[in-house]
């Protein structure tokens, strides 16, 4: 390493000493020699950090090392991003570029799974494709070559067993012939050779981005993967443009050589002027390129859900449990469910919570009284159940509809004004929904990656994107009536309640909302329900009285 590369210890530097760093901290942006580590991972401001060690920090690339913790503009600490525009924001950037702004989330919340973050995984996968692409192009191309020698030898040999048919007069025509034969291999070789060249170049760039992105991965911080794997997408959409460019390439087209032997050889004392010609054939290549990740409309979110039938889709009980009793007469009006498998209900008339594993078994309850809790939902698995007390409160406008958590946003809907969503970091509430025509107070809302689902007393289902734009509108008034719960599987596949006494049904409806069936009745034990849920393969249907039913969904 040379002198000017070397990496002083920052809190040595500030007291005028000279001492080379052995780690780094992303964080504070600066080198720690050993003594200053043990004294910053001691600090109760700096024990969390993630300190690497000065080789790891060395092996990140030049433009991930460059990556600032703060906003430049007002010296704040980024605390949230904003897909719309792509960038991390302090809380002034917010207030004063991003006022109008939907789906932000602070990025504590995606930096934890930056690392295992699907852009990673699509990146990787992208990489692996391209790699996979250009071997393939290039065993191709050399095949080719061997064909186009093959082809060469043997328009060689109909040539000299033409020639021998004739006498001397033709040996001029046939030297002619040759050159002619040679110079054309000579150029198909060379469209073709150029072409391997680039892709040996390109091989090289790859295996360096490869390098890059297992660097970030391994040894970058948190905000470092995070904001390298941006960067390095604009470097993977250039290399999947050039990939997916490659048809365009002379070299790339499957050529060939032909040759054709005049008909009127035999004449060969009258008008016969050539030998014959020498042309190259050109079609399209057998190869078919392609790469999986095309532009990632945001970062973590989820990969749009593959459309699939709701024909096929069955229901099979696989088991029931009773949510345990209470003081008074269960009434279930709300209820969600943990990553872990377990599920909290609110149980209006014994104004509490009730969390239970996921064979039914009592976890903890929660009581919170005088509050009659109507409506729930998770934000995290530990902080109700730890505290089992009231740690916040959020003023709403006329609260008519179920809520849901959707990064840092509690999603919730208001009459006469549509879907609002409030950040939890500022309270401040933003509409991302304007819909003035459904007139229930009681609305369920559902998300799936970068859609709303919702549904009220009325037969209609209704699909918008998180930036208020309709995607669709699903009404069948002869299997969809009184709707009172709603879920999206993996699929985008929507369940919903109808639950009226003349119809008590889940109902599916398909990705695009232009199919909808029952799937259960009352036949399958389907009475009065205010919710549903739907994970991995498990449907969970909550009866208003602590019944809860669960299916397995093939």
């Amino acid at each position: 390493m040379a002198v000017s590369d070397v990496i002083l210890c920052g809190i040595c530097d500030s007291q005028h000493v000279s001492n080379i760093a052995n780690y780094w901290c992303p964080e504070c942006d600066e080198g720690l020699c050993t003594t200053c580590k043990t004294y910053h991972s001691l600090s109760k401001a700096s024990r969390q950090y993630g300190i690497i060690s000065i080789d790891d920090y060395e092996k990140l690339p030049a433009d991930i090392c460059k990556i600032e913790q703060n906003c430049r503009e007002h010296a704040r600490k980024f605390q949230m991003f904003c897909p719309r525009h792509d960038q991390l924001c302090c809380l002034i950037c917010i207030s004063d570029n991003h006022k109008e702004c939907t789906g932000m989330f602070p990025i504590d919340e995606a930096i934890k799974s930056s690392r295992t973050s699907t852009l990673f995984d699509s990146l990787e996968k992208s990489l692996k494709d391209i790699q996979e692409n250009i071997e393939r192009v290039v065993k191709d191309r050399e095949a080719n070559l061997v064909e186009i020698k093959q082809q060469h030898l043997k328009s060689l040999n109909d040539i000299k067993d033409t020639r021998q048919k004739i006498n001397s007069r033709l040996d001029e025509l046939e030297k002619h012939m040759i050159d002619n034969l040679n110079s054309t291999e000579t150029q198909l070789k060379l469209k073709i050779e150029t072409l391997l060249n680039k892709l040996s170049e390109k091989k090289n760039e790859i295996e360096i981005l490869k390098t890059n992105l297992m660097s970030v991965k391994q040894h970058g911080s948190d905000l470092q993967a995070f904001i390298g794997s941006k960067m390095l997408e604009k470097d993977f959409t250039e290399e999947i443009k050039y990939v997916q460019n490659l048809s365009e390439d002379d070299g790339f087209s499957q050529l060939g050589l032909k040759c054709q032997i005049d008909d009127k050889i035999t004449n060969i004392l009258s008008k016969i002027t050539a030998f014959g010609s020498i042309t190259f054939e050109k079609s399209q290549s057998p190869i078919v390129i392609g790469v999986r990740l095309q532009r990632q409309a945001q970062i973590f979110t989820a990969v749009p859900p593959l459309s699939k039938s709701i024909d096929g889709i069955t229901a099979s009980l696989i088991n029931e449990f009773r949510v345990p009793l209470g003081q008074s007469p269960t009434f279930i009006t709300g209820s969600s469910v943990f990553s872990d498998g377990r599920m909290i209900f609110a149980d209006c008339y014994n104004k509490r919570l009730v969390i239970v594993h996921s064979d039914g078994t009592l976890d903890t309850e929660i009581p919170l009284s005088p509050l009659e809790p109507f409506v729930m939902t998770c934000i995290d698995d530990k902080t109700t159940q730890k505290n089992k007390q009231i740690t916040n409160t959020i003023k709403t406008g006329t609260c008519g509809g179920i809520l849901t958590y959707r990064r840092g946003q509690l999603l919730y809907f208001e009459k006469r004004k549509g879907i609002v969503a409030i950040q939890m970091l500022n309270n401040k509430a933003i509409t991302l929904v304007e819909d003035n025509n459904t007139e229930s107070y009681q609305i369920y809302i559902t998300t799936s990656g970068e859609n709303i689902y919702y549904a009220g007393n009325s037969s209609e289902v209704k699909c918008y994107s998180v930036k208020g734009e309709k995607r669709w509108v699903y009404k069948n008034e002869s299997i969809l009536s009184g709707l009172t719960g709603i879920a999206v599987d993996q699929n985008g596949i929507v369940y919903v309640i109808s639950n009226t006494s003349s119809n008590r049904s889940v109902v599916l409806i398909s990705s695009d909302g232009k199919h909808g069936r029952e799937l259960l009745t009352e036949q399958n034990g389907i009475t009065k329900s205010f919710r549903i849920n739907v994970r991995s393969n498990t449907l969970n249907v909550v009866i208003y009285n602590g019944n809860v039913l669960q299916f397995k969904i093939k």
